[in-house]
């Protein structure tokens, strides 16, 4: 068995034994190649050949050379007769030979033009090379490893050698791999060889060393328990950074190998007593030598790894009991060292067209988040905020200094921000007795520390973000485009939002006037910037025209967010649009682009009112809930009303479609409310809905469908002509939904409340049929489609919920206020049934007559053939007596008036008359 082992491993040994005899006799066969082609140059040079293709000899490299280098032999030309002048050759034959004669006069030779030889390329790779040069090599680094594994192996399987002599004999091969990698790397033999970086085999048997000497440290402690932890993780620690040293000679694939071994050594070694500071020292110096040594080398993504591996390590060192100072001063020296290596190295010169640095800037944004990560596993005590406070200084300084990492001012506010949104003040001073200040006129009440601490970090980071981004617009050289928005949206967003984490922390968002005050200071202080850039604008500074824009919104924006924390209810709503109607006004004077839009973000905001709370007035019952209605929906849909007027002088974009969707919704919530008041007697709670309500919403969504397609003609506006076919079918689902099923009295048997004839029937069939049959009646556009194929659908409905009301009305006279549902049905009732329903088709019949409509016509001929089914099939048998020969007698005369008004005013027109267009256009 142990035989064929051995024959195992030496097959394993045959393979790159046998690649690398091979490497070295194509290299012998390559030279006499290149010794026959400088013979057989040499020979056509003398004459003795003919001239051939410049021919491409690589010389042979001398020991040290860095690379072969290409020679460009030229071939010359026999001696021969000299040659014709140009003109002897005719240009459709330059290659004839010239015509017999008397011989030219022999002209001297001019001596040939100097060629300028090509600069050599480097040449490519042939499969040869790879195999040879790259591939022996690996494949004799891994024959060497796993030599040594198998031969470990061997010994320990048959018992020849203890764990001592193991592990000895592992270190000292491991030692003799490294050594032999330093004799070759000094050695001029292999130098052309490492010229390979991918193949270098002083490098290759250097990185097998390594890693032999880190399973032998490991193996040494894990397997055997020859040393402790304490020795293992010296060792271990010790190879990692002797790997990343020896990368400096050998190249950048070993200091991975080291970095990867330095930051793994940790979690090799087990204890149950960690010494977690100093493991963050080890993890700082580890750091700090892959940072040089990248510095170095010039190798940018050994230092990305090595912040991103110390960045992990400071996450996982959260959960120690290490405490908040080591933890914040491990991330805060991680920082640093991001800050000097990867920012103030590399980005030395202030270059505005120089692009972000987005993997600095996300080491920087990754160290801002294990601030905030330690600061709140310490539950926010003073030493992990001051860390965290520090981090916020820090990244703002580098954003005002270095464009490249513009982006750290962002990160900064989010930084600040997220602090004071975590940071339980309240719960730190539940223990202590608040006091507000009352009035203007009271005395002054300190506040408790923690609140007061609270406000005067709120107040410090807010002033430092706008400092540092009024700072870095003035100061030359002037930004780029990225930077100056990157800093002055961490100037307006970030005191905003400021602001408004304060206001929940410590108001608990109930109004406030101090914190409303305090949001209005800061509008203030945006308009009073929004003007200033104004000015610089007008002077010329283009780069002015962004901070503009973003200090007019932030404005706008501190305004909302003022009348957010001083009112409540329907008055914020009603704050928010009269704000977005003054924004409306402002930019006919100042024409700011980001004006327009502040409007639509304040539509935003009122439609996030209106979800959250649909009844944004404080009264919901009661005398007085209609005019809080009125006031709640009513001044705000004119306010967005009024603002699309002023914004569509300017121009017709977005923001004006979108303030007059929301003064339309407006409008419609306004009179969906105001009908629920009003049946219910302001009981706007009422967990039921009634016949007139959901008819007179069908009747006002039929309505506003008939004023949006007015409006659409007198000012062609999207919004207009959807919202109309919108209302449109809103009021056709309502009525074949509600009407027909749900409220219906003969269904539900409800008592219908009303007159004799203006009834809650009235309101809620005969009201939506006549504003349906004006909606049917309206020209439409050809290209309209869906207009189109709501006209016949509504015709119908307009038919349908006339039909049912004249049906209603006639059981409602007959039945009383009682169940529309029960009792029988009389020969008096039945026989008014078919009498209203011929004069409805008889009034549906004149007016297609006479307004030339095809539609209505038709829709009479159906309701009268209805009749007739209706005279003959029940009428006969039901009725007795005089109802049953009234019945038919007024069947006959309607029918026969039918047929002279058919002959008479439309069949009866001469053959010669044009038809009407309107006609042709209805049909």
């Amino acid at each position: 068995m142990d035989g064929w082992i051995a024959l195992g491993i030496l097959a394993l040994l045959a393979v790159p034994v046998m690649a690398v005899v091979a490497f070295f006799m194509v290299i012998g066969a390559r030279r006499r190649i290149v010794i026959l082609e400088q013979k057989i140059a040499a020979l056509e040079q003398r004459g003795i050949l003919p001239a051939t293709a410049p021919i491409i000899v690589p010389e042979v490299p001398a020991a040290g050379a860095e690379s072969p280098a290409i020679v460009v032999a030229e071939p010359s030309l026999p001696p021969s007769e000299p040659e014709a002048p140009a003109e002897a050759f005719p240009a459709e034959a330059p290659d004839a030979t010239p015509p017999a004669g008397p011989a030219a006069p022999e002209e001297a030779e001019a001596p040939p033009a100097p060629v300028t030889p090509a600069r050599p390329k480097r040449p490519r790779e042939s499969l040869e090379q790879k195999l040879g040069a790259r591939w022996a090599v690996w494949v004799g680094g891994l024959a060497l490893a796993l030599g040594a594994i198998f031969l470990v192996r061997y010994s320990i399987d048959a018992g020849l050698i203890g764990p001592g002599v193991r592990i000895a004999a592992s270190a000292l091969f491991s030692l003799a791999l490294i050594a032999a990698g330093e004799w070759l790397r000094r050695s001029n033999r292999v130098t052309a060889f490492s010229a390979i970086p991918s193949a270098n085999i002083p490098g290759i048997l250097t990185a097998a060393g390594t890693v032999g000497l880190f399973a032998t440290a490991y193996g040494a402690y894990a397997l055997y328990a020859l040393i402790g932890p304490t020795t293992a993780f010296i060792l271990l620690a010790a190879i990692g950074l002797g790997t990343m040293a020896a990368a400096a000679l050998h190249g950048p694939w070993l200091s991975g190998l080291g970095l990867v071994g330095a930051y793994v050594a940790p979690l090799l070694v087990a204890t149950d007593n960690p010494n977690v500071p100093m493991l963050m020292v080890y993890l700082t110096f580890v750091t700090s030598s892959a940072f040089g040594l990248a510095r170095l080398r010039l190798w940018r993504w050994l230092a990305i790894a090595a912040g991103v591996a110390a960045i992990g390590w400071g996450f996982a060192m959260l959960a120690s009991s290490s405490g908040p100072f080591a933890n914040g001063a491990y991330a805060i020296v991680l920082l640093c060292l991001v800050l000097v290596f990867l920012v103030v190295d590399v980005h030395r010169g202030r270059d505005p067209a120089e692009r972000s640095d987005k993997l600095a800037v996300g080491l920087l944004w990754a160290i801002a988040v294990l601030l905030l990560t330690g600061t709140g596993v310490a539950d926010f005590d003073n030493v992990s905020l001051g860390a965290s406070l520090l981090g916020v200084a820090m990244l703002l300084a580098a954003s005002w200094r270095y464009d490249a990492v513009a982006l750290a001012a962002p990160g900064a506010a989010g930084l600040l921000v997220t602090l004071l949104y975590f940071w339980p003040a309240s719960q730190q001073v539940r223990a202590e007795a608040t006091t507000y200040i009352a009035d203007a006129a009271t005395a002054y009440f300190r506040l408790p520390d923690t609140i007061g601490w609270f406000a005067a970090v709120a107040i410090a980071g807010a002033a430092a973000l706008i400092g540092t981004a009024l700072s870095r617009l003035r100061v030359p050289p002037a930004p780029r485009a990225f930077t100056i928005v990157t800093q002055a949206a961490a100037a307006t967003a970030g005191p905003l939002l400021t602001v408004t984490v304060a206001y929940l922390r410590i108001a608990g968002f109930v109004s406030n006037i101090g914190f409303a005050a305090i949001a209005l200071a800061l509008a203030g202080l945006y308009a009073l910037l929004t003007e200033r850039f104004v000015r610089a604008e007008r002077d010329g500074v283009a780069s002015d025209t962004i901070p503009t824009g973003l200090f007019a919104a932030a404005s706008i924006a501190g305004i909302a967010l003022s009348l957010t924390m001083a009112l409540e209810g329907g008055m914020l709503t009603t704050a928010f649009a009269l704000a977005s109607l003054g924004a409306a006004w402002v930019q006919l004077r100042r024409p700011i682009a980001t004006l327009r839009y502040s409007v639509t973000v304040l539509a935003v905001l009122v439609l996030a009112r209106i979800a959250w709370d649909p009844y944004i007035f404080g009264t919901r019952s009661g005398a007085g809930v209609y005019l809080s209605i009125l006031l709640g929906y009513g001044i705000p849909a004119a306010a967005f009303a009024l603002a699309s007027i002023l914004l569509r002088r300017v121009r017709e974009d977005r923001a004006v479609y979108f303030a007059e969707a929301l003064a339309v919704i407006l409008a419609a919530l306004l009179v969906v409310f105001e009908i629920r008041a009003i049946v219910f007697g302001g009981d706007l709670l009422r967990p039921a809905t009634a016949l007139a309500e959901q008819g007179l919403t069908t009747a006002a969504a039929f309505a506003f469908s008939l004023g949006l397609a007015r409006l659409a003609k007198s000012r062609p506006s999207p919004v207009f002509r959807l919202g109309g076919q919108i209302a449109r079918i809103i009021g056709l689902a309502n009525a074949a939904i509600a009407l027909a099923f749900v409220v219906n009295p003969l269904v539900t048997g409800v008592p219908v409340a009303g007159g004799m004839i203006f009834n809650e029937i009235f309101l809620a069939y005969a009201v939506p049929a006549m504003l349906a049959a004006l909606i049917a009646v309206q020209p439409i556009r050809q290209d309209d489609r869906i207009a189109r194929w709501l006209r016949p659908a509504t015709g119908l409905a307009a038919l349908l919920l006339a039909f049912a009301a004249i049906s209603l009305e006639i059981r409602f006279l007959f039945a009383g206020a009682v169940d529309l549902s029960a009792g029988p049905i009389g020969s008096a009732e039945s026989y008014t049934y078919s009498a209203a329903w011929l004069v409805l088709g008889l009034a549906l019949l004149l007016g297609g007559l006479l307004f030339d409509l095809k539609a209505a016509r038709l829709a009479s001929a159906a309701l009268i053939l209805v009749t007739v089914l209706k005279v003959f099939l029940i009428d006969m048998a039901n009725l007795e007596g005089a109802w049953r020969a009234l019945s038919f007698m007024g069947l006959g005369i309607v029918l026969i008036g039918i047929g002279l008004l058919y002959q008479r005013l439309l069949f009866g027109r001469p053959s010669t008359e044009p038809p009407r267009p309107e006609a042709e256009a209805e049909s």
